[in-house]
């Protein structure tokens, strides 16, 4: 169900990344928690909260009488995030217990690298109080488009897409958890699709080129991508990127709603 090591690796210079992608995508999913009832005093999980960036909000949201608690597996991660005073666990899906149910589950950019997805959502969802929600955002990866395209931007794009594949992960699940979450006897009250788009320097297009250079070295040392493919596609995005009107459209984002009857 849970993975040892976060596939793209912790580190100042990730979460770094990770902050960047929160602060673009932060407002579709606050708005689906707070349909899903996020507000003062409630007790909410955050599952992967990683060095805490959206777990300082749920803080914020839920208040002195509420209570907002992190599961991170990363010793590191889970150290930043407590720097930052943020209530954290140490453990993974199968290795934690909790004596108290949550209002409120999220799960944010965990469930595409986890092999058994419906395992994780079934464990997510026995931690839900008889009413309360989970709340899941993930990849639809279809829509990912930098224009003018340019074949070496689509194969460094694919060479990333296998690498997760083969690992084990999936950057479509979000289209497939809707049924997840109904076997997980949950009842699916929202679907929420997003996607953003921006010229080069926007927010959106900083974003995905921070994923695919930052992580590019993983992919070559992998073999999923050769070293002079690696270097056409950097040549290739500071073409496109110079040329006037390009423009980048940038993966599906979906938040699902699933409430516990």
């Amino acid at each position: 169900m849970a993975r040892d090591a976060y596939l793209l690796g912790h580190g100042e210079l990730e979460w770094s990344r990770l902050r960047d992608q929160h602060a673009l995508w932060r407002e579709g999913l606050l708005g689906a928690l707070r349909l899903a009832g996020l507000a003062a005093g409630a007790r909410v999980l955050d599952v992967g909260c990683g060095a805490g960036d959206l777990l300082a909000e749920l803080t914020t949201e839920v208040g002195p009488t509420g209570t907002a608690l992190g599961l991170e597996p990363d010793p590191a991660a889970c150290a930043e995030a407590r720097h930052r005073g943020l209530e954290v666990i140490s453990g993974t899906l199968e290795s934690v217990r909790f004596e108290v149910a949550f209002d409120l589950v999220v799960a944010r950019w965990v469930l595409w690298f986890l092999p058994d997805v419906a395992g994780a959502v079934a464990r997510m969802a026995s931690w839900l109080r008889p009413g309360g929600a989970l709340v899941l955002q993930d990849y639809v990866h279809d829509g990912l488009h930098l224009y003018p395209e340019h074949p070496a931007v689509l194969r460094a794009i694919e060479a990333h897409r296998t690498r997760i594949r083969t690992a084990g992960g999936d950057l479509w699940v979000a289209g497939r958890l809707p049924q997840v979450l109904t076997e997980a006897g949950l009842e699916v009250e929202a679907f929420l699709p997003e996607v953003k788009a921006g010229p080069p320097g926007s927010p959106e297009h900083v974003w995905v080129e921070r994923f695919l250079s930052e992580h590019l070295d993983g992919v070559v040392a992998e073999g999923f991508l050769e070293a002079d493919e690696a270097e056409a596609f950097r040549r290739a995005w500071r073409e496109v990127a110079a040329t006037p009107g390009a423009w980048l459209i940038t993966p599906l984002q979906i938040s699902v709603v699933g409430r516990r009857p």
